[in-house]
């Protein structure tokens, strides 16, 4: 028998702190993120998004298909606000200012259907059933979004403002902004701050990655669009699966 020390009788069982349970959490983690300990192959993980595409390709389709026309939808909304204020007596100048404040805010309300898009390809990643109607799951967030999204679109343009190339470093620093406000329950301003220091980090590789996205969807669209029936599911893909290598899933977006 090991011999214990008198004065370690009566202490309290230890446990090891520096590993804390993740309660159902997968992939990446954002204290690692932040620090630069997670090194993501853009390249490599495109190429693993089109090997996983079976299986996602028309779920990926239909759900996009529903958020255009939502989108569309909120676009249009300000036609009739318009004719109504004008109709009523009201400026047009004035209806043209609260058309424009009514549309901003109903555009708003469907990105969390975005995150749901993002969600659906977190969750074929990582074998789990996937659903079109759960982009829906996050319409409560819209509040939370709207604020985003005004918080957001001022700091790039004061980036702009000031010699621009902080308005450049923004518009990609912010990436993750979105969907690590909806889906890890963080406030706007948390959201947009841990996107911005997670993405400083790799902030060239995730830049060339966002714009070969853009290159791929624009050259997909010069043969008739064809193209974009794998294009699209693809790079939303392999976004979401960047995004679980950096910071991971909760439980909740895990659960079947």
């Amino acid at each position: 028998m090991n011999d214990i020390p008198m004065n370690d009788i009566y202490a309290a069982p230890e446990a090891d702190l520096a590993q804390p349970a993740r309660s159902g959490r997968s992939g990446g983690n954002v204290e690692d993120a932040i620090a630069g300990n997670i090194d993501v192959r853009m390249l490599g993980t495109l190429g693993e998004a089109w090997r996983e595409l079976k299986g996602f390709k028309l779920k990926c389709h239909i759900a996009t298909m529903i958020w255009f026309v939502v989108y569309m939808v909120a676009v249009l909304i300000s036609i009739p606000v318009v004719i109504g204020l004008v109709a009523i007596g009201a400026d047009e100048s004035t209806a043209s200012i609260i058309a424009w404040v009514v549309q901003i805010i109903a555009i708003a309300a469907t990105m969390p259907m975005m995150v749901g898009i993002t969600v659906m390809g977190i969750r074929h990643h990582q074998g789990k059933s996937v659903s079109p109607g759960s982009i829906f799951n996050y319409f409560h967030r819209a509040p939370a979004t709207m604020l985003w999204y005004v918080l957001m679109t001022l700091m790039i343009m004061l980036g702009y403002i000031l010699l621009i190339l902080p308005g450049i470093y923004l518009s990609f620093a912010y990436m993750f902004s979105l969907p690590l406000m909806i889906e890890k329950d963080m406030s706007p301003w948390q959201a947009l701050e841990t996107s911005r220091k997670a993405i400083t980090r790799m902030w060239f590789r995730a830049t060339g990655f966002l714009l070969l996205i853009m290159l791929l969807i624009t050259l997909g669209m010069i043969p008739l669009g064809i193209p974009l029936i794998w294009i699209v599911p693809w790079v939303t893909l392999a976004y979401a699966m960047v995004y679980f290598k950096l910071f991971g899933a909760e439980a909740q977006t895990l659960a079947d």
